[in-house]
């Protein structure tokens, strides 16, 4: 039964990044910049779920291994669980470097506003 509620939970996670995707390939394309914000959080979002999805199959394994009904000498995790922490590492900080670059910047002075600021194209 975790097992399955991983596997629901990674499927959310290709859904964001499917469309974080979507929406910065259209960023691109039209030149709208808005498009990365909201990339940002479904790349981030996609990230949480990975690490929520590894956590739950980690304490499904944990809940097996500790179960009356199991023998175990040795057990040790494969390259997959390797390859789920380092996608979650590579969504994670991806997508707030997204949101950092996405975002207008900072005014030079303290009495200028963001409204006043140059617009960059």
């Amino acid at each position: 039964e975790y097992s399955i509620s991983a596997a629901a939970i990674a499927i959310f996670s290709v859904g964001f990044a499917i469309i974080g995707t979507i929406c910065v390939l259209l960023s691109f394309r039209k030149k709208r910049d808005y498009l990365l914000k909201p990339a940002s959080m479904f790349y981030t979002f996609a990230g949480l779920c990975i690490i929520i999805s590894v956590e739950v199959m980690r304490q499904s394994v944990k809940r097996m291994i500790d179960s009356k009904d199991t023998a175990w000498i040795k057990y040790s995790y494969s390259w997959s669980f390797a390859c789920a922490c380092a996608s979650f590492v590579l969504l994670f900080v991806c997508g707030l470097a997204l949101l950092l670059i996405a975002l207008p910047r900072f005014p030079q002075n303290p009495w200028e506003t963001c409204m006043d600021a140059e617009p960059e194209h």
